[in-house]
């Protein structure tokens, strides 16, 4: 049976994230979630074909431990496991840094979108009518840890980081997938926290890899 592919964004992006790695993938079965965080969200359901999952930056955690679906392989672009820091996940943000966030996102969300559109390297939507769902996402950044799953699953995990990238520095990037096997973790010099927009035939390729 032919694998689909469900492709889901992170924060402050929606589904047009994807817009330079859709045509690298057009002969094969691909749709793309949207998590609402722009408009109404479009979300993918259940399917008798197997799943391969891909996400960049909170869509990986979306699939580790927020989405209800089962995949047989996950892509993950940008991503991590879990975003703040812990006593034994010091590599992460400091909870304070996203605090800080969350709280200035209260009463000026157009500036903090703004400024972590500026940070990740490329424009995005502009602020909606309605925050909430936004202010819900860096919750779920606050919070969710999805380790465990990914430890249980590393077998079935490819990922994809950049060695600049301000949102998930190196150091970063290596400790959140230290559980996979070896040469699961791949790196590009190139392309920051967008590497859907800046690197769109790298992560066709690793999605390419994981079908195969």
């Amino acid at each position: 049976m032919t694998p689909r592919i469900t492709l889901v964004h992170g924060w402050g992006y929606d589904a047009t994230l994807w817009r330079e790695v859709l045509p690298l993938l057009a002969d094969l079965d691909v749709e793309v979630a949207d998590l609402g965080f722009f408009g109404h969200p479009s979300l993918p359901e259940a399917c008798e074909a197997p799943r391969i999952a891909v996400g960049h930056s909170l869509g990986v955690l979306w699939w580790l431990v927020l989405a209800n679906l089962s995949w047989t392989r996950l892509v993950a672009i940008n991503g991590f496991p879990r975003f703040t820091a812990v006593p034994d996940f010091p590599q992460g943000v400091a909870p304070r840094v996203l605090e800080r966030m969350r709280k200035r996102f209260a009463t000026a969300p157009a500036a903090v979108l703004a400024d972590f559109q500026i940070a990740c390297g490329g424009a995005g939507p502009a602020l909606p009518n309605d925050a909430v769902p936004l202010a819900q996402g860096l919750a779920k950044l606050a919070d969710s840890d999805g380790r465990a799953a990914l430890a249980e699953k590393r077998q079935n995990i490819l990922a994809l980081a950049a060695r600049h990238d301000a949102i998930v520095p190196a150091a970063m990037s290596e400790a959140a997938f230290a559980a996979l096997p070896a040469d699961r973790l791949r790196w590009t010099d190139d392309g920051g926290h967008l590497l859907p927009l800046t690197c769109p035939h790298e992560c066709a390729a690793l999605i390419r890899e994981a079908v195969a």
